[in-house]
């Protein structure tokens, strides 16, 4: 089983995860309340860094944050308007590469 799921995992994706604790963090906390969404500033406070770091791991800012390795481009998480504002969602595949982060990292991190 764990083997399968190596290898229907996109190598960008697992490189993207991997170059970033913030990313790998933002991820895991979504997967963690899953199906419920939640917002920015409390995304934030819940994992301990700052509002405009967790943009930028979700949608990409400048060259600090590729877009093209953000949570969101890399199809791991989606944005669910309600009411003018904006909640993060992890998605099926965000929750497979959450599932495999914590089975490679189990003793490493703690999720």
């Amino acid at each position: 089983m764990f083997e399968s799921c190596i290898l229907t995992i996109d190598p960008h994706i697992l490189r993207s995860i991997n170059k970033s604790s913030l990313r790998k963090k933002v991820l895991l906390y979504l997967d963690s309340i899953y199906p419920n969404a939640d917002y920015l500033t409390n995304i934030a406070r819940m994992i301990g860094s700052d509002p405009s770091n967790v943009l930028g791991c979700l949608k990409g800012m400048g060259n600090r944050y590729n877009g093209n390795s953000s949570l969101i481009e890399l199809g791991l998480v989606e944005v669910v308007e309600r009411d003018g504002y904006k909640y993060y969602r992890i998605t099926e595949l965000g929750r497979k590469v959450a599932k495999h982060v914590r089975e490679v990292y189990r003793g490493f991190i703690h999720a």
